[in-house]
């Protein structure tokens, strides 16, 4: 079985859970603890930065345990809640959901920071909403939650088109209209705002 080293701790890997570009995340555990370790091909330090100006901005976040300047590793809290993506593949997303991701948002607007917001990048624990990458960029208009991505938290064509590029099996998933969808983003925008 593969190990990760950090700063003397050796963490067994037990799986891949994602690969990207500049990083590869696994799920691995040391002392008895189960981790999220992120092992980072570029931009380490700009992923500790943003890490670090999410956090001022109160953004929920899994927190950072252990971390490696030298080899651009990362060991953060696990949580064995499943991302709001995989939730929505079970059928449409309840209130609470809603309740907690634009609590977040509140933060995320006075901040003036965009996340990228779409189900999966996100988790719900408890009462609160968890963002689970570290990326973030200057919020603009254009780059709005309410405009590049409330609608792929529902099962209208771009929630249903989000689960089938993911992999997810959406026969026998409800479907919305696009105007049910609206509807309902129009709704969450009074209540919310």
């Amino acid at each position: 079985m593969d190990t990760i080293s950090i700063k003397n701790k050796k963490f067994t890997v037990e799986k891949v859970i994602a690969e990207h570009e500049d990083h590869t995340t696994y799920l691995a555990s040391w002392s008895g603890r189960t981790y999220f370790i992120r092992t980072y091909a570029m931009d380490y330090d700009k992923a500790l930065a943003d890490y670090k100006a999410l956090k001022h901005a109160g953004i929920n976040m899994a927190k950072m345990c252990y971390h490696d300047d030298e080899n651009h590793i990362v060991a953060y809290d696990y949580f064995p809640e499943e991302d709001c993506l995989t939730a929505l593949s079970h059928g449409p997303l309840s209130e609470r959901y809603f309740d907690a991701l634009f609590s977040l948002y509140r933060f995320a607007r006075f901040a003036k920071v965009a996340l990228d917001w779409e189900p999966q990048n996100f988790m719900l624990r408890g009462n609160q909403m968890f963002y689970l990458p570290t990326k973030y960029y200057p919020m603009t208009d254009e780059n709005r939650f309410e405009r590049t991505g409330l609608s792929t938290w529902f099962l209208g064509k771009d929630g249903r088109a989000l689960l089938k590029r993911k992999g997810f099996d959406i026969e026998n998933l409800p479907s919305l209209r696009d105007e049910e969808v609206n509807k309902q983003m129009t709704l969450m925008a009074v209540r919310y705002w």
